[in-house]
């Protein structure tokens, strides 16, 4: 066993896995973190990835182009992203409920579609389908470790490390990301100001609807080329554990998301290993074991970052009427 995994580690078969892996749970994280930094938690990151996927998969196969498939998962999410912030703000639904609505939403309809226009009820698995294409970059692709590493992903891999810097300049660089962080910190003093805070958090759900459309997308139409009911499978959950863990910054969700996807390669490995004597069971609780791991790392720094401020609070007076 032990021979087969290393051989595939050697072969750097792992880093193509590990690349795949990672590429939802970063693109559904930047989507959890833009409606976050607004004080909104898109509970509903999972639905809308199952709901995304289907659609992508469903249009993509009939209209036989994967950019129009990709584009309809999007918009479908934003949609839904809308119909969160309707509720929410609008309505004044707590944001916890309607995420979760959204979650046995995405999960039911897409069994009631699938079984209705495809009567598929596990999966659907269309023949002829237009996947998202592999960039194969020339040149490098020939030079043995260099191609391994840098050709032969998936488009969607690329995008998804270019949305991290998107995100970030957005976020940091931008009067339109200084706003949206204003919101997050005091939304009574930003409205205070001008700033107009339910179009801008209306305008974070719109874009976490189209970072997590192009994650749902990309894991029916990129990785499987197939729908699969359920096939999310939590991601969306590790997803809202990554913004915690990068600290709500892109690029410390960068390396949560590779964190997250390095367990996703493990169990991948391990499963594909004949006769392994590891259950499968153990295998598939790896990803969940580093997400409690991870919580657990976060709750133990924020605690840290707490006791600092009280120290520094209690110390800093008596450190200014002492005589000098």
């Amino acid at each position: 066993m032990w021979s087969s995994l290393w051989s595939q580690i050697v072969d750097l078969s792992i880093i193509v896995i590990l690349l795949r892996s990672t590429t939802p749970i970063l693109l559904a994280s930047l989507g959890g973190l833009i409606s976050d930094v607004t004080g909104v938690t898109n509970i509903g990151l999972e639905g809308l990835m199952l709901v995304s996927a289907f659609t992508s998969i469903a249009v993509g196969s009939v209209t036989g182009y994967w950019s129009v498939g990709v584009v309809s998962g999007v918009i479908v999410c934003v949609l839904l992203s809308y119909a969160m912030g309707f509720f929410h703000l609008k309505m004044k639904v707590d944001i916890i409920i309607t995420g979760f609505a959204v979650n046995m939403f995405g999960s039911s309809v897409t069994i009631f579609l699938m079984s209705k226009f495809f009567d598929a009820t596990g999966s659907f698995n269309p023949s002829g389908l237009d996947k998202i294409p592999v960039v194969n970059i020339p040149f490098i692709q020939d030079i043995p470790v260099l191609g391994k590493i840098f050709s032969g992903h998936s488009l969607m891999v690329w995008i998804g490390l270019l949305c991290v810097a998107f995100v970030f300049v957005m976020l940091y660089r931008t009067p339109y990301g200084v706003h949206l962080r204003a919101i997050g910190e005091s939304p009574q003093a930003a409205s205070s100001l001008g700033i107009q805070v339910h179009r801008l958090q209306y305008s974070a759900l719109a874009w976490s609807g189209v970072f997590v459309g192009m994650a749902g997308s990309f894991m029916s139409m990129g990785m499987t080329g197939m729908f699969v009911k359920d096939m999310t499978a939590g991601t969306g959950f590790l997803a809202l554990a990554v913004v915690l863990l990068g600290n709500r910054n892109p690029f410390g969700i960068l390396i949560g998301s590779l964190i997250f996807g390095f367990a996703k390669a493990v169990e991948t490995l391990l499963q594909t290993i004949p006769n392994s004597p590891i259950p499968s069971q153990f295998v598939q609780m790896l990803p969940y074991v580093v997400t409690i791991l991870a919580l657990v790392v976060y709750a133990v720094r924020k605690q840290g970052r707490q006791i600092d401020s009280l120290s520094e609070a209690s110390t800093g007076p008596a450190s200014a009427a002492a005589p000098k």
